[in-house]
């Protein structure tokens, strides 16, 4: 594992080149090419690949607050980071020797990325699957050498497969024009029918870490909910942060005090400061707890995996409201292109995703109840 300080520093050390090029990411729909360049310089882009690929491995916690910080700098950078992150990260622990070999074995850092959901079906064929599908919102696609697809393997019961493929083996579709995360790449793409060795692949529900140590026994949907969390959080600071520029100097039409002298305001500030501020404090306990039971040998309780979810989905909806309360008080300020602008348009599209759709708390109810019984 890296050291939280050292990592940390990197991720705050990129915030001032991540600012300046963020309208310039939204303006290309994709992560601008310096910013891709510092991540890549830092590092970082190994953040979540196992040490004994020469990778940072950084534990759950660790890696929650990078990309709490990359997405505070901006939203979309965040996004599609996490996305290549977490990607490389299944990648390089879950499948096969030789697929590695082949896909981490060149020059570094490799990046991956796509849709992993079951958009797609891979039928089974002599040594892996004949693989086709259609995708959505392959954030951070641009700059990725290899490409997820998300398929599923007919049978009795059928299996949920993810493929990965190089680049040039895959069709992209320039149609990437949204509300928010409008800099991620996000770009719809096409996978025509073709074989993939079975190395190139990996079961997404009873994946098991090839290599690597005990965050990897997180499993797809563990590690996927540190990134959704730690953008969330990271987005709901900045929010917060752009309005407390504001507060002193901004006086709307019709008051004669700034609105940091107003009392409505300073109650809606000092709320929105603390509920993000538990939201994130929950966020870390269960992360941290998580990672605390792999750590020791064993695989995370489902009691644990259910409150990650909750907990990132959570996060989620707080930092929504405190962006919205920011945005509400920042006035006209908020509609101009701002980062408060951007805030706003990236988490609300960011609430949109079904990994922090409300099913994260039904699911996690009756696991739950028992325990205030």
């Amino acid at each position: 594992m890296t050291a939280v300080p050292d990592v940390l520093t990197t991720a705050r050390s990129l915030f001032d080149v991540i600012d300046r090029e963020a309208a310039t990411g939204d303006d290309g729909r994709t992560m601008p090419a310096p910013v891709v360049s510092a991540l890549v310089d830092s590092g970082l882009f190994e953040l979540m690949v196992p040490s004994s690929m020469g990778g940072l491995e950084a534990d759950a916690v660790t890696t929650l607050e990078v990309f709490e910080e990359l997405s505070r700098a901006d939203g979309s950078t965040g996004w599609s980071f996490l996305a290549n992150a977490t990607t490389t990260a299944f990648a390089a622990a879950y499948t096969g020797d030789a697929a590695v070999k082949e896909m981490f074995g060149g020059a570094r850092p490799v990046m991956h990325a796509g849709m992993l959901g079951p958009r797609g079906v891979a039928t089974p064929a002599d040594g892996g699957f004949v693989v086709r599908g259609r995708y959505s919102f392959g954030s951070g696609c641009a700059h990725a050498q290899w490409i997820g697809a998300g398929t599923v393997v007919p049978g009795d019961p059928p299996e949920l497969r993810v493929a990965f493929l190089p680049r040039d083996r895959v069709t992209f579709l320039d149609n990437w024009d949204v509300l928010g995360l409008s800099g991620t790449g996000s770009f719809d793409y096409e996978v025509p029918e073709q074989f993939v060795d079975a190395a190139f692949t990996f079961p997404i529900v009873t994946a098991v870490a090839q290599r690597g140590g005990p965050v990897y026994r997180l499993g797809v949907l563990g590690l996927t909910s540190i990134g959704h969390c730690g953008f969330a959080l990271g987005v709901g600071r900045r929010a917060l942060e752009e309005v407390a520029r504001l507060a002193g100097t901004k006086v709307r039409m019709g008051a004669t005090t700034p609105i940091g002298e107003q009392q409505m305001f300073q109650y809606d500030f000092a709320y929105q400061d603390a509920a993000l501020r538990s939201a994130r404090a929950y966020s870390l306990e269960v992360f941290g707890a998580a990672q605390a039971t792999v750590d020791g040998g064993d695989p995370p309780t489902m009691e644990q995996l259910l409150r990650i979810r909750q907990a990132t989905t959570y996060a989620t909806r707080i930092a929504a409201e405190a962006t919205r309360v920011a945005y509400t008080w920042a006035a006209t300020d908020a509609i101009r292109p701002t980062p408060l602008q951007r805030c706003f348009r990236d988490i609300h599209t960011a609430t949109q995703h079904i990994f922090v759709d409300n099913s994260t708390f039904t699911n996690a109810t009756p696991v739950l109840l028992p325990g205030y019984l």
